[in-house]
C-alpha cells in the first residue's frame, strides 16, 4: 500500500515553479523569499492603512472623501439642530437687560462747571503769584481728574479771551456728547473719546493748546450711565432657550446625506449616525481579507518570476528594483487617487509597464501590470472600471514599447495609452447609461479626453525620465544602451579592431549568427549581437596567441608547453571580464564574456598534455565558467563554437564532402557536411552538460541549428569554377 501511494505521489504533475526552486542557490532562494515578503507586506499596507478622512474619520469642517446615501427611512430628534436654534434664541440682542441712570451726566456736568469756575477764580486772583497759581491748580481737590504742572502752566498761559472761549467750548462739547449718546455705555464712551471729540474740536476755531485742554476736560467727566444687568439678562436668555421646541428630522431612503468634497457639518455627522450610514473603521476581518489578497497576488507574481523569468530570478538585485518600482506605483496611487475624486483614470500606471518592458521584457511588464491593476481596483472600493482601464493602458503601452530602441517609441506608447484610456472610459460610460439618453455626451467626452491625454503624457514623460535610472540601478541594459555600445567608436571595440582585427571579424560573424538564431527562437537579438562584439575582447591582451590574428605567422604555441598554452587561452575570458568591468560595461554583457565558453575543455592542448605527461590535471585545461544560464548566453556559446569551427575547416579545405561528385549534387553534399558539422558541435555541448542550466528546449535547439546552417551556407556554399578569361 505504501509503495502504491509513493508511486501515485511521484506521478503527480508538480508545478514548474516547485521544480525550478531547487535549481536556485540557497542565497538566491533566501533573497527571493524576503523580496516576496516585502511585496506582500507592501500590498497589504496600501490596501489596509488609511489616509486622513477615510474609514469613518469624517472631520467636521473638512471635505468629505466619499458620497453617502441614507440606507432607509429614519425620523429622529436632532440634538444638533435643536442646540443651534437654542443658541440663536439665547444670543438674540433683545435678551440683553441694562441698568440706566440719567442723573450721572447731569452730575458730571455740574462737576465740570465747578472745576472750570475754580480754575477761573485761581486765574483771576491778583494776590497769587504765578508760582502759587501753578501750585494751587495742581493741588485742586477733584476726584475726577488730576491737573499736572504742565497743563496748569498751559492754562495760565492763555489770556482771558482765550480762556473764556475754551471754557465755553468745553461745556458746549460736553453737551453735544451727551446729546448724541443719551445712554452712555462702554462702547459709546470709546467712540466719543477716540473719534467724535477730536472730530468736533477740529471744526472749531480753537488753537491746538485750547483743543488739547478742552479734550482733556470733556473726556475726564464723561461717565458710563448704562450697564448690563447680568442677572436679568441671564434670566431672559434662559427663558428664550426654553421656548425652542425639539427639532424633528426625517430622512428618506436613498437621500444624499453628504457628497464627495462637501464640507462636513455637525448635523451631517448626526444624520450619518442616526441612519447607520457612518463609514465604520476597517474591521479585523477586512484586514485579514486584504492580507489574504496580498498573499495571493505576491505568491502568484513571485511564482511567475521563478517559472518564466529565469534570468530575473537569479538576480535578486534586479528583482528588488522591480518590486520597489511596483510598490512605489501603489503608494503613489494610494496618495493620489483619493484626491482625484471621480476622475482617477489620469493615474499614469502605464509608466511602470513601459519601464519594465524597456529595461527587462514585455512579459514582465504585463505581469506587473496585472498585479498593480488588480490591487488598485481593490484599493478603490473594488472598482472594476478603473482596474480594467489601467490594465488596458498598460497592455497597449507594453505592445508599443517592448522594443524601445528610439526615443520616439516612448511618444508612441504615450499616444497609445491616451487612446486606450479614452476608449475604455467611454465604453464604461456607455454601459452606465441605462436610460439610453446621451444628451450630455459632449460634456463627458471633454473631461474624458483631457484626463486620458494627461495619463498618456505623464506615462510617456515619466517613463522616459526614469527608465535609464532604473536600468542602471537594476544592472540591466536597455536597447538604447545596446545601440550605443554597438557603435565601433566605443573604446574597447576600437582597441579590438586595431589590435586584433581577426578576432573582431570573428566577433561580427558570431553576432550575425547569434542574432539570426535569437530571432528564430524569440530571444533578445540586439543583446546577442552586442554581446558577440565584446565576447572576445580579452584576446587583445595577447592577440597573436590566437589563430584569428596570426595571419600567416608561425603558431607561437609550438614553443610552449600545453599547460601554459591552455592557461593563456583561458586567460582571455578572465581578462575580458576585467576589461569589461573596468570600462563600465553592463553586467549582462560581462556575463556573456564569462559564459561564452562555459566550463568547456580545451581538448587540443589537453590531448597534447596527455601525450607528454603521465598525470594531467584536467581542471587546468577548463575554462572558468560559469555555464550559460539564459537562452541568449547559450546561443552565443553555440554561435561562437560553430563559427570558429566552420571557418577553421573552411580555411583548411575540410568543409567539402569526402568524395568529389560529378553528377551535379556537390552543393547538396556540401550542405550535408555543413549540417552534420553544426549538429555535432551542438550535440557535443549538450553531452558535456554546458547547456544544462540554460532554459533551451529541444525544439529551440533544432531551430538554432537550422538557422546556423542556413546562414553558413550562404557564406561557404560551393562556388562555380569559372573558366579563365581569354585575352584577345
Amino acid at each position: 500500500m505504501n509503495i502504491s501511494r509513493r508511486r501515485w505521489s511521484a506521478s503527480l504533475p508538480y508545478p514548474r515553479t516547485l521544480r525550478l526552486l531547487p535549481a536556485l542557490s540557497e542565497r538566491v532562494r533566501t533573497a527571493i523569499g524576503l523580496e516576496g515578503l516585502l511585496l506582500m507586506v507592501g500590498i497589504w499596507a496600501v490596501l489596509t492603512l488609511s489616509l486622513p478622512g477615510e474609514y469613518g474619520e469624517l472631520e467636521v469642517g473638512q471635505p468629505s472623501p466619499v458620497s453617502i446615501w441614507a440606507p432607509e427611512d429614519v425620523v429622529y430628534i436632532s440634538e444638533v439642530q435643536t442646540a443651534q436654534l437654542q443658541a440663536q434664541a439665547e444670543n438674540n440682542p433683545d435678551n440683553l437687560q441694562y441698568i440706566y441712570d440719567p442723573a450721572i451726566p447731569i452730575e458730571q456736568r455740574r462737576a465740570l462747571v465747578s472745576l472750570l469756575d475754580t480754575i477761573s477764580s485761581v486765574r483771576d486772583d491778583p494776590t497769587l503769584s504765578r508760582a502759587e497759581k501753578l501750585t494751587r491748580l495742581a493741588a485742586l481737590p477733584n476726584a475726577t481728574l488730576e491737573i499736572s504742572v504742565e497743563r496748569a502752566d498751559l492754562i495760565l498761559t492763555l489770556d482771558q479771551a482765550s480762556w473764556e472761549a475754551l471754557r465755553a467750548q468745553t461745556l458746549l462739547l460736553y453737551d453735544r456728547a451727551i446729546e448724541r449718546y443719551d445712554a452712555l455705555d462702554e462702547r459709546a464712551l470709546i467712540q466719543l473719546r477716540e473719534r467724535w471729540l477730536g472730530y468736533w474740536l477740529a471744526t472749531t476755531a480753537l488753537s491746538p493748546t485750547q483743543r488739547n485742554l478742552a479734550h482733556f476736560f470733556v473726556e475726564s467727566f464723561l461717565r458710563i450711565n448704562r450697564t448690563l444687568d447680568e442677572q436679568a439678562t441671564a434670566e431672559r436668555r434662559e427663558a428664550a432657550r426654553n421656548l425652542v421646541p425639539p427639532q424633528q428630522v426625517q430622512v428618506l431612503a436613498g437621500e444624499t446625506i453628504v457628497r464627495v468634497g462637501e464640507i462636513v457639518r455637525p448635523e451631517t455627522i448626526e444624520k450619518l449616525q442616526q441612519t447607520g450610514a457612518m463609514p465604520r473603521p476597517l474591521s479585523w476581518s477586512g484586514i485579514a481579507g486584504h492580507g489574504l489578497l496580498a498573499l495571493i497576488l505576491s505568491v502568484g507574481f513571485m511564482g511567475y518570476v521563478i517559472a518564466f523569468q529565469h534570468e530575473l530570478a537569479h538576480r535578486p538585485r534586479s528583482l528588488l528594483v522591480v518590486i520597489s518600482l511596483m510598490l512605489t506605483a501603489l503608494i503613489g496611487a494610494r496618495l493620489m487617487l483619493p484626491v482625484a475624486d471621480t476622475w482617477p483614470f489620469f493615474y499614469p500606471l502605464a509608466t511602470i509597464a513601459i519601464v519594465l518592458s524597456v529595461v527587462f521584457n514585455g512579459r514582465l511588464g504585463l505581469a506587473a501590470a496585472v498585479l498593480l491593476s488588480v490591487t488598485i481596483g481593490v484599493m478603490e472600493d473594488n472598482t472594476l472600471a478603473l482596474a480594467m482601464t489601467l490594465l488596458t493602458s498598460c497592455v497597449v503601452a507594453v505592445l508599443l514599447a517592448r522594443s524601445a530602441d528610439r526615443l520616439l517609441t516612448f511618444v508612441t506608447a504615450g499616444a497609445g495609452v491616451f487612446v486606450a484610456v479614452l476608449l475604455s472610459e467611454f465604453g464604461f460610460w456607455l454601459i452606465a447609461q441605462s436610460d439610453g439618453r446621451s444628451s450630455d455626451l459632449l460634456a463627458q467626452l471633454l473631461p474624458m479626453a483631457l484626463f486620458a491625454a494627461m495619463n498618456g503624457a505623464l506615462s510617456s514623460i515619466l517613463a522616459l525620465g526614469v527608465f535609464n535610472v532604473v536600468s542602471r540601478v537594476a544592472g540591466q541594459v536597455t536597447p538604447l544602451q545596446l545601440m550605443e555600445l554597438a557603435h565601433p567608436s566605443r573604446p574597447l571595440l576600437r582597441k579590438l579592431i586595431r589590435e586584433a582585427p581577426g578576432t573582431y571579424y570573428h566577433s561580427v560573424a558570431v553576432g550575425n549568427l547569434a542574432e539570426a538564431a535569437a530571432e528564430a527562437i524569440g530571444a533578445d537579438a540586439l543583446l546577442l549581437r552586442v554581446a558577440a562584439y565584446y565576447h572576445d575582447i580579452g584576446k587583445t591582451i595577447r592577440p597573436y596567441f590566437f589563430t584569428d590574428n596570426q595571419m600567416g605567422r608561425e603558431n607561437v604555441h609550438n614553443e610552449l608547453d600545453p599547460t601554459t598554452s591552455a592557461q593563456i587561452i583561458v586567460d582571455h575570458v578572465r581578462e575580458g571580464v576585467k576589461m569589461a568591468r573596468a570600462e563600465g560595461l553592463p553586467e549582462q554583457i560581462v556575463d556573456f564574456i564569462a559564459t561564452h565558453h562555459g566550463t568547456g575543455l580545451i581538448k587540443h592542448f589537453y590531448q597534447l598534455a596527455l601525450q607528454q605527461e603521465d598525470t594531467v590535471d584536467v581542471n587546468s585545461f577548463r575554462y572558468p565558467g560559469p555555464k550559460p544560464r539564459t537562452r541568449e548566453q547559450a546561443v552565443l556559446m553555440l554561435a561562437d563554437s560553430v563559427e570558429a569551427t566552420v571557418r577553421s575547416k573552411a580555411q583548411n579545405g575540410k568543409l567539402l564532402p569526402a568524395h568529389n561528385s560529378d553528377n551535379g549534387d556537390g552543393g547538396n553534399a556540401a550542405a550535408k557536411v555543413l549540417d552534420d558539422l553544426v549538429q555535432s558541435i551542438i550535440d557535443a555541448r549538450v553531452r558535456e552538460g554546458e547547456l544544462d542550466e540554460a532554459p533551451l528546449t529541444m525544439r529551440e535547439l533544432l531551430m538554432i541549428r537550422q538557422t546556423f546552417v542556413n546562414n553558413l551556407q550562404s557564406i561557404y556554399h560551393p562556388r562555380v569554377d569559372y573558366a579563365p578569361a581569354v585575352v584577345r
